[in-house]
């Protein structure tokens, strides 16, 4: 048996398609009949995220009656995302359809469409539906069927034209039926009916003073939270209506410290073994001095959000399955703004040559540029040394390692005082010699000749942060819990990353589960959130890196913030 076409789709805009693409997932039973239903949920997991019918082929809709679709295109997470909660945009509102929402009669419940109001000015025709949905009765296996594939509903009314009309077997879809009993249908781990328990995560090898600095925002924010909301239960009905509607699904907030120990390849048994012993509902700040890949298999092993972690070598490339989400991508963004920089000097420019320690600090990057630069340049003469040590990288400089007429790049690692020092000893003849952020610091204090008007960095980092407008709120509020802002960035990047969530968390009402976390973390991203560390922030639909350039700056001690950027603002 064969239905015609569609399930709920909104065009929100081409870039949803195939941003949330992840593994099918389901479980296998040991039974010939829990076989069935873990093949059955796979393969529906399939068709909701990817589009594959249950024949391994792309499933086939038309959208507005006459356009057609297919796989991915037509792919239900598209418009109804992971979570299953729906989403709004460009005037449509897309209504959640996991399980338990969507097998059960529709009821009005105004928390749950409270967000949809305010995200966006919308058409008059969408808050209309909004004020007056119509009721149906819960969906079954016959009337799913029905409305994908004619668009018609169980209380028989019919469905927008923009959401396409599927032609699916009838095994498509009793695997997505299956599976959309499993969609967020049961609250995550990590939350109770009173709270919400939370990790930061640090590496051990960190200076003391900067994680204490975190840690001590951190702290403040979740004591901040839990005074409020005490506050706020203990006045019962003080504002009818509003807020206090919210007070009775909010929940207290706990915070335990992971901290990660020895080398970074054991990283991830070490978050398994915390997380078997006290599962939490998302990591929030921190840092790790090192690569973050072992955390972000745990966050994508364990679907579990690591919101904004602060580090220079992210897992690159990023994983698909999209639980990490960075303030930024580090010194790969910075590899690939260098490149952007340098293939500015023209095609037929001067040959490049990278020094790159032989650490993750010092690899990543050197692999990005090189990468970079060869898409954007590929007849460009590059040429790639490894160091281990300071006297191997003198002998490199020794030897003639940017000499006149070339452009030097220089990856200095984990110890970039040490490489700057060189430089300074050395004194190149390079046309140009770029750096990254982590080096500005070292050659402002160690190069005084003639070298520091060739050296160029990458900075992701607006140059005097105390000038935007909302880093007086961030000072302000830290000042007010008696906290010294002795690391204003790291200290105002953990700020902006507890004030995420704490606005992800309000709006996610009672639905505590991760992948719609994460959903309205992307949203509110959208708002003006960012307490100044950065020009720009920003998340769309699938993106995990908020700051997305930087702009390549030289030192400038007669400037406020003793830099000045070379040229626009560049975005890779």
């Amino acid at each position: 048996m064969t239905y015609r076409k569609t399930t709920a789709q909104v065009r929100l805009a081409s870039f949803f398609l195939a941003l949330f693409m992840t593994a099918a997932c389901g479980s296998v039973g040991v039974g010939a009949g829990q076989q069935r239903v873990g093949s059955a949920v796979a393969a529906g997991a399939r068709l909701y995220r990817e589009g594959i019918a249950t024949n391994g082929k792309p499933v086939r809709a038309f959208s507005q009656t006459d356009v057609p679709m297919s796989g991915a295109q037509a792919a239900c997470v598209t418009c109804h995302r992971p979570s299953g909660l729906g989403s709004s945009e460009g005037g449509y509102y897309v209504p959640p359809i996991n399980g338990p929402l969507l097998f059960s009669p529709r009821k009005l419940d105004r928390l749950r469409m409270f967000p949809q109001f305010f995200h966006q000015v919308q058409p008059q025709s969408f808050t209309s539906r909004l004020h007056q949905p119509h009721m149906r009765p819960g969906y079954t296996l016959a009337s799913l069927a029905t409305a994908l594939g004619d668009g018609i509903d169980p209380a028989g009314e019919k469905l927008a034209t923009i959401m396409p009309r599927y032609r699916l077997t009838e095994a498509d879809v009793k695997a997505l039926f299956a599976y959309l009993h499993t969609l967020s249908a049961h609250t995550d781990p990590g939350v109770d009916a009173h709270r919400i328990r939370l990790a930061a995560v640090f590496s051990d090898r960190l200076p003391a003073s900067e994680r204490d600095a975190m840690l001590g925002t951190l702290q403040a924010y979740v004591k901040w939270h839990n005074l409020h909301l005490h506050e706020d239960q203990s006045r019962k009905g003080f504002s009818p209506y509003s807020r206090s509607e919210y007070v009775p699904i909010e929940r207290s907030w706990s915070l335990s410290v992971w901290t990660l120990k020895g080398d970074a390849s054991t990283w991830r048994a070490q978050l398994d073994a915390y997380y078997r012993a006290r599962p939490v509902f998302a990591l929030v700040g921190g840092k790790v001095d090192g690569s973050w890949a072992g955390p972000a298999q745990f966050c994508d092993a364990h679907r579990v959000p690591c919101l904004f972690p602060d580090t220079d070598l992210p897992a690159w490339p990023p994983s698909h399955l999209g639980y990490t989400v960075y303030f930024s991508a580090g010194l790969a963004l910075e590899a690939q703004v260098g490149a952007s920089f340098i293939a500015g000097h023209g095609n037929g420019g001067p040959g490049v040559v990278q020094l790159a320690a032989a650490d993750a600090f010092g690899q990543l990057p050197a692999k990005v540029f090189q990468q970079a630069l060869r898409e954007r340049q590929p007849h460009r003469q590059q040429s790639l040394i490894t160091y281990h040590d300071r006297a191997e990288l003198d002998a490199a400089l020794k030897a003639g390692a940017g000499r006149p007429g070339q452009i030097l790049v220089v990856w200095p690692g984990a110890d970039a005082t040490a490489a700057v020092a060189a430089l300074e000893a050395s004194q190149p003849r390079a046309s140009l010699v770029f750096l990254p952020s982590r080096a500005i610091a070292a050659a402002r204090s160690t190069v005084k000749s003639g070298l520091a008007t060739r050296l160029r960095f990458a900075d992701p980092y607006e140059l005097v942060p105390s000038s935007h407008v909302k880093s007086f709120e961030t000072r302000a509020w830290l000042h007010t819990r008696h906290l010294v802002i002795d690391h204003p960035l790291l200290q105002f990047k953990e700020y902006y990353a507890m004030n995420m969530l704490e606005a992800a968390l309000f709006e996610i009402s009672n639905d505590f589960y991760r992948d719609y976390l994460i959903e309205r973390i992307e949203d509110e991203s959208q708002k003006d959130m960012n307490p100044g560390i950065y020009p720009r922030l920003a998340l769309g639909p699938g993106e995990r890196f908020a700051a997305k350039g930087a702009s390549v700056v030289r030192l400038a001690p007669d400037k406020p913030a003793g830099l000045a950027p070379v040229g626009d603002w560049i975005v890779p």
